[in-house]
């Protein structure tokens, strides 16, 4: 059982990695988009057509595509109020609780944002100045958001079977 759990971990690793490099490498298009818009509109009166558009789609991605491996590094925004209730047993109990509603909440919103592409790809939905069919974004946005759910389970089993990993991410000083 422990061979899967660390043949997962490193599979969910590598996924989380693809995914934190597809991220930046969105961020990196909407630099240059951003530089090309300005320099279009500024310099020569010819901005980017259908610059907005593509600068929520892009935001969306860099979001979206970063849940997944924020839920599997528990790299999320920790604020330390109450840090003593964060060591120990306590800590390991008060760990899987949150990652529990966490994993809910991501794939309930996941199963919304499931029901929204249904009705985009239905009513054939696009943006208003491109025309970009917003069924594709919304499908990666759903498939997102279920892989952040897989991902914080499998950091529940890493979290059940290696209670010393429950606060990694705590123990890091920013």
């Amino acid at each position: 059982m422990d061979g899967v759990i660390k043949i997962t971990e490193r599979l969910a690793e590598s996924a989380s990695r693809f995914l934190s490099g597809l991220a930046a490498l969105i961020l990196f298009i909407l630099v240059i988009l951003t530089c090309v818009d300005v320099i279009g509109r500024y310099f020569f009166s010819m901005p980017v057509v259908g610059a907005v558009e593509l600068v929520r789609i892009c935001m969306a991605g860099i979001i979206f595509f970063s849940l997944p491996a924020m839920f599997f590094r528990n790299d999320h925004v920790c604020v330390d109020l109450i840090t003593i209730f964060m060591r120990g047993r306590l800590g390991w109990i008060i760990s899987i609780v949150m990652l529990i509603v966490s994993i809910y909440v991501a794939w309930r919103v996941g199963d919304r944002v499931f029901d929204y592409a249904v009705r985009a790809h239905e009513d054939g939905d696009k943006t208003e100045y491109l025309g970009i069919p917003r069924v594709i974004t919304v499908s990666f946005i759903t498939l997102s958001l279920y892989a952040a759910a897989v991902m914080g389970f499998i950091r529940l089993l890493i979290i059940l079977i290696n209670p010393a990993k429950a606060n990694q991410a705590e123990d890091k000083d920013i």
